[in-house]
């Protein structure tokens, strides 16, 4: 049987062990989530399991603990999205997705160099602050270009757009010659042919200058009997003029229309018979409108022969 004071050095050494075991739950509770790595569940103590096997009388021989476990290193978080410029950017389109966008909304094929990129692309040149063509003002200008009648031709598309020939010096002057046709004609009928008529009717008899006709036309319009201005067949030869000025124009290339930018886009996504129906008739209003144009030149040429026919007459 053990002494008191060996008795008493156990009791000393227990408390002491107990207060040990209290401050390592202090400890690994403050830890959190590191606790595993220091806490080693189910091993006692070693004072404490020699102290307890002196107070009962007992020596129990245990193994000795095992080593702490390796701390596993943490995952690293994942990289911030824009922490670094080489990274894409799912919003930005590719060249090739642009192209093939383009593509779709043109109805054809397209030349990659026809349009800029939509969006620039997020690089390290971006900071140069090099100026961007407008995407829009580039489609517009590439719409104009096209040629719309071509889509016509069996219901195909247009592929591609070709660039505007330049005017020729007839098709600049195209429009100026209609109106000297015009007055030219004008001309020969009030110089010529209208006198040659009116001393056809009266057999020479009277002598009235073409001058002093004029005048009545204004006047008395039609009415004005045997004296005054004679019907001449101005009509034909004015249809006859306009049949070779017309021809003209289809062979020297000066008819093609330039339709819409929208209706542009809307010719190749019809069914076939709908686009050449829709040029043919824009080539149509475009030549009444040219008709209409020399029809206004010769009602001018004819108030301006009565006009200074007037003044001639006092």
């Amino acid at each position: 049987m053990s002494s008191p004071a060996a008795r008493a050095e156990a009791r000393r050494k227990a408390i002491l062990s107990r207060g040990g075991d209290r401050l390592a739950k202090l400890t690994t509770s403050a830890r959190g989530e590191d606790a595993p790595a220091y806490l080693h569940g189910g091993t006692p103590v070693r004072g404490a399991a020699a102290g307890l096997g002196t107070f009962v009388g007992e020596e129990t021989t245990m193994p000795p603990p095992p080593p702490p476990p390796k701390e596993t290193p943490r995952p690293s978080p994942p990289p911030f999205p824009f922490a670094s410029g080489a990274q894409p950017d799912p919003s930005v389109w590719s060249e090739e997705q642009q192209r093939q966008f383009m593509q779709a909304l043109m109805g054809g094929p397209l030349n990659p160099s026809a349009f800029p990129p939509l969006q620039p692309q997020l690089s390290g040149s971006q900071g140069a602050g090099s100026p961007q063509e407008d995407p829009f003002a580039a489609m517009m200008a590439q719409l104009t270009q096209t040629d719309p009648s071509r889509a016509s031709q069996a219901g195909k598309t247009p592929v591609g757009s070709v660039p505007p020939q330049p005017a020729t010096r007839l098709q600049k002057l195209m429009s100026l010659l209609h109106v000297v046709c015009m007055w030219c004609l004008l001309a020969f009928f009030v110089l010529w042919k209208e006198p040659q008529i009116f001393t056809e009717k009266t057999a020479g008899a009277v002598e009235i200058p073409f001058w002093k006709r004029w005048p009545m036309l204004a006047i008395q319009g039609g009415d004005g009997g045997g004296w005054s201005v004679q019907v001449v067949p101005f009509f034909w030869a004015f249809m006859t003029l306009q049949v070779m000025l017309h021809s003209l124009r289809i062979f020297s290339g000066h008819n093609q229309v330039q339709s819409p930018a929208l209706l542009a886009l809307a010719l190749p996504h019809l069914p076939p018979p709908i686009p050449s129906l829709i040029t043919n008739g824009l080539r149509y209003f475009q030549m009444g409108g040219v008709f209409l144009d020399d029809l206004a030149a010769v009602v001018f040429g004819i108030g301006m022969v009565v006009l200074v026919a007037s003044w001639s007459a006092g």
